[in-house]
């Protein structure tokens, strides 16, 4: 590849759980609210987001990131509650939360930081928060049934999956929607595992 790659870093997740959270989407979608909604196949946990990036420094970075994961295991994750961001009130994003598994994301997330930093991404601003999202409001404009919605559905068991694989990701956008290619693949290993319970 040449030019400039849009590129991310991310946690896939397991079909069931696309399902589940595609069943909550669902029942968002029917509120009277301007949302431009996450195709299922495109769920994921960001852990960076890197923005256009030249081939070579992309690949540099991976290879950090990868050290950076060396002792990084697997663990599991389970999705519970759709919550918006700044609030079910005004939201602008739509998600849903991470129960168990939120420290171990944010864990992944420091260390990819760390890595990415090295390179001279910038550090994010915002407190690393796990989440998958679901929409973004094109129009903040209240929606009582959409706020509704949201706060019926905050305790909502999602399902469950193990977190075995970081991926960095091509985000190619088209007037269809984004378009997202694994480029590299790590996997959690289980001696990463073991030495995080015997550390």
């Amino acid at each position: 590849m040449s030019g400039q790659i849009r590129a991310f870093i991310a946690v896939p997740v397991s079909e069931e759980v696309r399902g589940l959270l595609r069943a909550a989407q669902d029942d968002l979608c029917r509120r009277d609210a301007d949302v431009k909604w996450v195709a299922a196949e495109n769920f994921h946990i960001t852990l960076k987001f890197l923005g256009e990036v030249s081939r070579e420094r992309l690949d540099e970075t991976w290879r950090s990131v990868v050290r950076a994961l060396a002792e990084a295991g697997p663990f599991t994750m389970r999705f519970r509650g759709v919550g918006a961001f700044p609030s079910a009130a005004r939201p602008r994003v739509i998600w849903a939360g991470v129960g168990e598994g939120a420290d171990g994301l944010a864990a992944l997330a420091a260390r990819v930081e760390e890595a990415c930093s090295s390179h001279g991404f910038p550090a994010e601003e915002r407190p690393f928060r796990a989440h998958l999202t679901l929409g973004r409001v094109r129009r903040p404009t209240p929606s009582p049934a959409l706020k509704t919605t949201i706060e019926r559905l905050a305790d909502r068991e999602l399902g469950g999956a193990e977190a075995t694989r970081v991926q960095l990701m091509q985000s190619r956008l088209t007037p269809q929607g984004p378009i997202y290619q694994v480029l590299q693949e790590h996997h959690l290993s289980q001696e990463g595992r073991h030495a995080a319970e015997e550390g």
